[in-house]
């Protein structure tokens, strides 16, 4: 599985179809999952990384509340995408209005997965990130760097 890193402004057009963008295209294949991610954005996986996410989802406690409220609001979510012949997603209204996406958004590569984000909001987080980014590696245990 190839890594997805970068981030693209795209537009959305009225019908809530979203252009994926072409060097994520191959990587994505026929069929996405595209579910409520964290921070307001939504999240975009092919159907490899999907079923490896899926495998850790099931390892979860069920029988832990917030372990099922999360696998709940994830899996309740998630949406079975066909990705067209011109490389677009039909983006549900609920999705939309969880992210808070309407026209301008940012398609941003995280690993094994896409991200979709309001543009403004990923102005805003994104020089937030930048800002503290010194802080945010050092939070991060067996970095290594």
């Amino acid at each position: 599985m190839d890594m997805f890193m970068g981030s693209y402004d795209h537009r959305i057009d009225n019908k809530g179809r979203l252009v994926m963008p072409a060097k994520f295209r191959a990587q994505i294949g026929d069929t996405v999952v595209c579910t409520v991610g964290l921070d307001n954005c939504l999240a975009v996986y092919p159907m490899d990384a999907w079923s490896v996410y899926l495998q850790k989802l099931q390892s979860l406690p069920f029988t832990k509340g917030q372990a099922r409220q999360f696998m709940r609001t994830l899996l309740g979510a998630a949406e079975e995408l066909p990705v067209d012949g011109q490389g677009r997603i039909l983006l549900s209204v609920k999705l939309r209005k969880y992210a808070l996406l309407s026209d301008a958004v940012v398609v941003n590569g995280v690993n094994d997965h896409l991200e979709i984000w309001n543009s403004e909001k990923w102005a805003a987080s994104n020089d937030e990130m930048l800002e503290n980014f010194t802080s945010l590696a050092e939070g991060v245990s067996d970095l290594g760097v």
